[in-house]
């Protein structure tokens, strides 16, 4: 599994659980907790975007050869 699929999947398990934990819990302490969390979600999308973009440099810099002392 790539890193991107890995890091994609592990966010939408991060926001579905937060997304019960929101409808579970009434202490408005811990639903204002979750909304905080909530406004880096744009962000951490953002950051897939970049991973995604990723896979394709490292397999140009790992197509060169390398020089070494001959």
């Amino acid at each position: 599994m790539s890193d991107y699929n890995q890091y994609v999947t592990s966010i939408n398990k991060i926001f579905d659980y937060l997304a019960k934990m929101k409808a579970g819990w009434n202490n408005l302490d811990n639903q204002n907790y979750i909304e905080s969390i909530e406004e880096y979600k744009q962000t951490v999308i953002n950051n897939a975007e970049v991973l995604k973009k990723q896979p394709k440099q490292d397999k140009i810099n790992n197509s060169l050869e390398a020089l070494g002392n001959d």
